[in-house]
């Protein structure tokens, strides 16, 4: 996009360069020649000559040196001046399509070459004029008028690239998007090449989501110019964006494999592994839930331990019952004992009522516990492949390129992450759990945490980026390391 605006000014310069070399006396000259030119042709249409082609050509004629004439005396009275000088050739044609005026006027309104190769006059003079008012318009910010203005110029012209291309680009600016995609289309089907407009065509496709349009001109694209790194990640970021995972990662494999890769690509390859890891995530954590609501086994020991507990209310009643019979001086404290007792045990056999309850729900919902299980350590098996690929490639980016920020960022990040899972783990023990596996779990937490350290010291001596200071600071008050945390500051 910068490239085609410096254009724009190139030309725009130019005509500027030109315009103020120019002779006053000259430019007051010509103006009258104009003008007076104009004025005789509007005067001829109001007469008896109004039927005759040849009147209408001259107006026509009349009005295109007017726009053309770059005298902006001339133009800011009529604006519009190109636009009726097509009506009027227009009229020409329609009282005389096969006369000499209509002829004339025809070779007006498209632009033809001649057998040497250089364009025919009449059509390049509205051509011109179109480019000259679109350009104008650019640079004094109308896009919209400059769009129009490029359309009608590429409608006079339509093998011309530069109009094309110009009409994509300004219709970007103006924010119309259908003027810019058959602007850009256009400019493509003309043999253009420039890959800016590829890339441009292809996020205009890209919010249509027109995934085919979108994937397919980038790949065009791509073949024009192989070795463009920009179109080979758009072509990625359009995968990814369309949900096709795989796809981008099979693209991006088949580059690596060819030995052409660079250390961003093998980066990249890494990333899309890391998503792909990732993309199993909500599922995974689906079936857990789906498992934790349907644990039969650790319902069974709930039960059975409930059971257990109303067993032993049973117990004590029949022990404070037979204390009546062998001492019936007890016996009013006894009583009030068992009723208390009994009280007791109608509370853990409503809690055991509930348990029952819940364990009938689970075998009517229909879950088979051994599928879920089995799907679970199909996912995570995968989940944990994808993520010792992205570990991988990580490695093998950073082995090309040691001093890469976001190769180092992403393997401490990776680490990081990995640690607070484990974490996690430690939180949800109880007291019994923690005291016999709680220090070990801590331990393997701190070893990811570690691990982290060097990728994330060495990516701040690279880039001091606020949100990795952030993480920084976070693992030195992790690993209680207060000498490397005070030098690191606020």
């Amino acid at each position: 996009m910068k490239k085609i605006t410096l254009a724009l000014f190139a030309i725009l310069m130019t005509a500027g360069a030109a315009s103020a070399q120019m002779d006053k006396l000259m430019v007051e000259a010509n103006r009258k020649t104009i003008s007076d030119a104009v004025k005789k042709a509007d005067a001829a249409v109001t007469k008896k000559d109004s039927a005759k082609a040849k009147t209408w050509l001259t107006r026509g004629e009349a009005y295109l040196d007017l726009a053309n004439s770059q005298d902006s005396v001339l133009t800011k009275g009529e604006p519009l001046a190109a636009y009726k000088a097509v009506e009027y050739f227009k009229k020409a044609i329609a009282l005389e399509k096969d006369g000499a005026a209509g002829v004339a006027a025809k070779k007006y309104l498209l632009l033809t070459y001649a057998k040497d190769g250089k364009p025919e006059i009449e059509g390049q003079k509205t051509f011109s004029a179109f480019m000259n008012g679109g350009i104008a318009k650019y640079q004094a910010k109308n896009f919209t008028g400059a769009v129009k203005d490029l359309q009608m110029a590429s409608e006079i012209s339509p093998k011309d690239t530069t109009a094309a291309m110009y009409t994509g680009v300004i219709g970007q600016m103006a924010k119309d998007d259908a003027a810019a995609k058959a602007g850009f289309e256009k400019f493509l089907e003309l043999g253009g090449k420039d890959p800016a407009m590829v890339y441009a065509l292809a996020q205009i496709y890209r919010n249509e989501k027109n995934e085919e349009k979108a994937i397919s001109t980038l790949e065009k694209g791509i073949a024009l110019h192989p070795n463009n790194k920009d179109l080979k990640s758009e072509k990625i970021n359009l995968l990814l964006s369309f949900k096709k995972i795989d796809l981008a990662i099979k693209e991006l494999e088949s580059s690596v494999a060819k030995g052409n890769s660079n250390p961003q690509e093998v980066l990249n390859l890494g990333i899309l592994y890391e998503n792909k890891a990732q993309e199993f995530a909500p599922e995974i954590r689906s079936l857990r839930e789906t498992l934790a609501d349907n644990n039969v086994d650790a319902l069974k020991k709930k039960i059975q331990a409930q059971k257990d507990k109303v067993g032993a209310y049973d117990e004590e009643i029949k022990r404070l019952t037979d204390k009546i019979k062998k001492d019936p001086k007890s016996a009013a404290a006894s009583k009030k004992q068992i009723a208390s007792v009994k009280e007791m045990q109608n509370e853990q056999k409503a809690e055991l009522t509930k348990l029952n309850e819940e364990a009938a729900k689970q075998a009517s919902s229909g879950v088979n516990v051994e599928e879920v299980n089995k799907k679970l350590a199909d996912l995570e098996a995968k989940q944990k492949e994808a993520k010792e690929s992205a570990l991988n490639f990580y490695k093998k980016s950073l082995d090309l390129d040691p001093n890469n920020y976001d190769v180092n960022f992403n393997l401490g990040v990776m680490s990081f992450n990995e640690a607070v899972e484990i974490k996690k783990k430690v939180d949800l023990l109880d007291m019994a759990a923690y005291k016999t596996e709680g220090k070990k779990i801590e331990e393997q937490a701190d070893k990811k945490f570690r691990e982290a350290l060097p990728y994330f010291e060495k990516a701040y001596s690279i880039k001091q980026e606020d949100d990795l200071k952030s993480s920084l600071r976070s693992l030195y008050q992790i690993l209680k390391m207060e000498d490397k945390l005070k030098a690191l500051g606020e």
